[in-house]
């Protein structure tokens, strides 16, 4: 394994920032880390990159105990590199931002030019390596933070909000390089995200966060979904197959088309034949298509003209337990639905 956490507490201010009883993360895989703002993202990547201490518990890297003294965490910083959401970039030209590192770690001067040259061809900025990093646009500066860390073979890849605040291109350069860094040089990659399409497409594994301690909900029903109109300050967004649901209007972004929806299977009621309703928003009729059991709980799946997942306990299941063709409701409540 990568990292294992163990009972880690960090506290700042008095305040629990991050609680996490236990958590593994793989090694040479692509993990994500979702949530919300304050969800505590950014502390965890600070620890993992030892570059903030806990305030209990344990971190092991490399199945080794970490100790937060001066000596090892230098020796450990040499292995991990963070790239910030908001990456500062050196005063002077792409190539001396590039050549700090390995001035650091002691790399002969004439080795550096081939390595400052492969990283940039990397990222695609190998025509930038004269060019003064000052000038760079948002895109390009993330770039260019993304070769200065990869241009010294890290072992480990911290990202916070890699694509954030930045055009689409650069989006889509930034994830391929962050695949083409697993996939070609084998670093571990562990990065922050808001996007559950972005989780989706680049992670092998995915920590979910909510108010600083891993949910053990899994990231079940993301779906993409258009904007078609608003009704009575609500937001109509179609599904595949013509489905609709809508949201308050407060919770989406003006000017926004496509988004992503999530519907949190832990709080979407399944409605039987018999069962007392009143009409409400987002009360869709369907059938049950699957039913799997595990960890406690039944998973079962309807399809609604799209497959819904829901979770129920198994003393709901067995109280009731629907059959699979049997022709049921499903209520999606508000605060069941994340729309990006």
């Amino acid at each position: 394994m990568l990292y294992e956490i163990n009972k880690l507490i960090r506290v700042h201010q008095g305040r629990t920032i991050l609680d996490i009883p236990k958590l593994v993360i793989p090694a040479g895989k692509i993990t994500s880390l979702i949530g919300p703002n304050g969800a505590g993202k950014t502390t965890l990547l600070h620890l993992l990159a030892f570059l903030d201490t806990p305030s209990s518990g344990t971190i092991s890297f490399r199945s080794s105990p970490v100790h937060f003294v001066a000596k090892e965490l230098h020796l450990l910083r040499q292995r991990v590199v963070l790239v910030d959401q908001y990456p500062i970039l050196f005063t002077g030209s792409v190539y001396k931002n590039l050549e700090f590192g390995l001035k650091v770690r002691k790399i002969e001067k004439k080795k550096r030019r081939p390595l400052i040259q492969e990283a940039l061809e990397m990222v695609g900025m190998q025509d930038f390596m004269n060019a003064e990093a000052h000038k760079l646009s948002g895109g390009e500066t993330k770039r260019v933070a993304l070769a200065r860390a990869l241009v010294i073979k890290p072992e480990v890849l911290l990202c916070d909000e890699p694509t954030a605040n930045v055009d689409s291109e650069n989006q889509e350069i930034i994830q391929s390089i962050l695949e083409r860094a697993n996939g070609r040089e084998k670093i571990s990659i562990l990065f922050a995200t808001h996007s559950l399409s972005q989780a989706r497409r680049l992670a092998d594994q995915t920590v979910t966060l909510k108010d600083g301690r891993p949910s053990e909900l899994s990231r079940e029903n993301v779906l993409p979904a258009s904007i078609v109109g608003q009704d009575e300050g609500r937001v109509i967004c179609r599904l595949q197959n013509d489905v609709h649901i809508t949201v308050p209007a407060a919770s989406h972004s003006a000017g926004i088309s496509n988004v992503q929806i999530f519907l949190n299977p832990a709080k979407i009621s399944l409605l039987q034949s018999g069962e007392p309703f009143a009409a409400q928003e987002n009360l869709l009729p369907g059938k049950v298509v699957k039913i799997a059991g595990g960890n406690g709980q039944v998973k079962i799946t309807i399809d609604v003209g799209v497959h819904v997942d829901i979770f129920l306990s198994l003393p709901e299941y067995v109280r009731k337990p629907p059959l699979i063709g049997e022709a049921v409701f499903l209520h999606i409540p508000d605060e069941a639905i994340t729309i990006e």
